[in-house]
């Protein structure tokens, strides 16, 4: 036996026992040979594969790959390899131009062109492929008339069937992703992944029925609730990630002005995909509090919270917006803690979130509400500028709710509380007129304190 055969054995033996990392230490001595050599090429891709979060992979497929392109084995081994990295991109973050799935279509399309005609088998996985390529890099439209010539070359495999219905999901035709889903059951079986994605399309089409009985299949207690839509008892919270704009009020947030980014809110979920949001956005986010929302079963990370951590879902779409009214504010508090201390005093069906707080230097005049007032400045104060959102039930009066908060400011003198939204709403125009100038007069007075005091 040849030295380079004794270590494709020994490295074949560590990935058959998984022993990843392993396999690829003793394989390394091999790679220069994979460009003649195809069976330690052919092994080389199915290592590859086998380790898709290694940031050099995808440019190891390449080189291993090499001018194997015409090779329609070793093309299909390449591209399952890039496709397994690609997939590692949660499906709501764009990928980068030139990525494993790119990579991954572009020798895909390349070998089909050289293809015979003779072997329809290599057809069919290349073109799968090239269509599980095209979905992963985002390109669905052009991916979905490339499933159908997979499945018109081979009906009878379930698991693309079930790629077919991650497509048809991913661009939010449920009822097309719960069809190709069920033909994938009858195919497949009951298998864990399939069952999750009939449960998904199920709520999201509002087929309470199905749903339960694919969460029942994975062994959860579901059953429909009062309002017809399926639940399951015992969920803890989860977090979803939502996309988000920065609202163009208060400080920068995460999001740079007119960038696309992320919010992460907390949700009380109702079964393991869909549940009610219980935070207020601080971005100008696609959900809100009150929202119920749907998301996908793949986590995109885990959270911290008091000790537990908590899984981050992406999100998939609104099933239903909350008819509750949220109102922007700023808010002066001369302490840590006031405007929270507010909130608290409200009645119920008022709901005061914080998002953010900054401390300013202002002219203590100017904190008391005077700002619009021409006024000696006297020295500054430090103060604290907070941002958040008030959120109230749909039941609740808001001519109701403009006294009681008129009554709780007054019980709490250390807070001067700006919130035009909820002025605009009541039809008060010049009452929300003066809140807009006192909430610019109050960031301004606050930035440009801000900045006298960060330059000294």
């Amino acid at each position: 036996m040849s030295n380079s055969a004794r270590i494709l054995a020994q490295a074949t033996e560590a990935l058959q026992a998984g022993q990843v990392a392993r396999a690829w230490e003793l394989a390394e001595p091999l790679l220069p040979l994979s460009a003649r050599d195809p069976e330690i090429a052919s092994f080389w891709l199915t290592l590859l594969r086998a380790a898709p979060e290694r940031p050099e992979q995808p440019a190891r497929v390449a080189q291993v790959l090499g001018e194997w392109h015409d090779d329609a084995p070793l093309v299909i081994r390449a591209c399952d390899a890039w496709i397994r990295a690609a997939e590692l991109t949660p499906l709501d973050q764009p990928v980068p131009p030139g990525g494993p799935a790119e990579q991954a279509a572009a020798a895909a399309r390349r070998c089909l062109a050289s293809l015979p005609d003779a072997d329809p088998t290599s057809r069919g996985y290349l073109t799968i492929n090239l269509a599980n390529a095209l979905r992963l890099a985002r390109r669905l439209d052009e991916a979905l008339p490339v499933y159908e010539q997979a499945l018109a070359l081979a009906p009878e495999r379930g698991g693309w069937w079930f790629n077919l219905g991650l497509l048809h999901k991913a661009r939010h035709d449920f009822a097309a992703a719960l069809a190709a889903t069920q033909r994938a059951r009858a195919l497949l079986g009951d298998e864990r992944p399939v069952l999750w994605n009939l449960a998904i399309c199920a709520v999201a089409l509002g087929q309470a029925e199905l749903a339960v009985e694919a969460w029942q299949k994975l062994g959860l207690p579901a059953r429909i609730g009062a309002r017809g839509m399926p639940e399951v008892e015992g969920l803890s919270a989860v977090e979803v990630r939502v996309p988000a704009r920065d609202s163009g009020l208060g400080p920068e947030g995460p999001v740079p002005e007119g960038a696309l980014g992320f919010e992460r809110l907390r949700v009380s979920p109702l079964s393991p995909c869909h549940g009610v949001v219980q935070s207020a956005s601080y971005l100008d986010a696609a959900a809100d509090y009150g929202d119920v929302v749907l998301w996908d079963g793949t986590p995109v990370g885990v959270a911290e919270r008091g000790g537990k951590r908590e899984p981050i879902f992406p999100l998939l779409s609104i099933l239903r917006q909350g008819d509750e009214h949220r109102f922007r504010f700023v808010a002066l508090q001369q302490t840590p803690g006031q405007v929270d201390a507010l909130g608290a005093a409200l009645p119920e069906g008022a709901l005061l979130f914080t998002h953010h707080e900054q401390v300013q230097m202002l002219c203590p005049r100017c904190a008391a509400g005077d700002s619009m007032q021409k006024h000696a400045h006297g020295t500054a104060e430090p103060h604290r500028l907070v941002y958040g959102k008030l959120v109230i039930a749909h039941d609740k009066p808001l001519t109701a709710l403009r006294v009681d908060l008129d009554a709780a400011l007054k019980q709490h003198p250390g807070v001067q509380l700006v919130m035009p939204g909820l002025y605009e709403k009541l039809g008060d125009t010049p009452a929300a007129g003066k809140q807009h100038q006192l909430w610019r007069a109050l960031e301004k007075k606050g930035n440009a304190a801000s900045a006298l005091t960060s330059s000294r």
